[in-house]
């Protein structure tokens, strides 16, 4: 699926073994995503890992018109 982010907003880092690596940010434009089991919604990056959504997040940044999804 296709994300389009129109704000800059943070995103989650993770390791392989799922732990935590702390916030980076996502800048306006299109990127590639897959959603996982949890719901989360796994952004994917030309360059380094990852980047991932939680719903609670993404759900409210699509209800404030900072992520459209396709």
């Amino acid at each position: 699926m296709k994300v389009f982010v129109t704000r800059k907003i943070m995103a989650r880092r993770r390791c392989n073994d799922g732990t935590d690596k702390g916030c980076s940010s996502l800048t306006p434009g299109q990127y590639s995503a897959n959603k996982t089991n949890d719901g989360a919604l796994e952004i994917l990056q030309s360059s380094g890992e990852p980047l991932y959504l939680l719903p609670f997040i993404w759900w409210e940044r699509m209800e404030m018109g900072e992520i459209m999804i396709s």
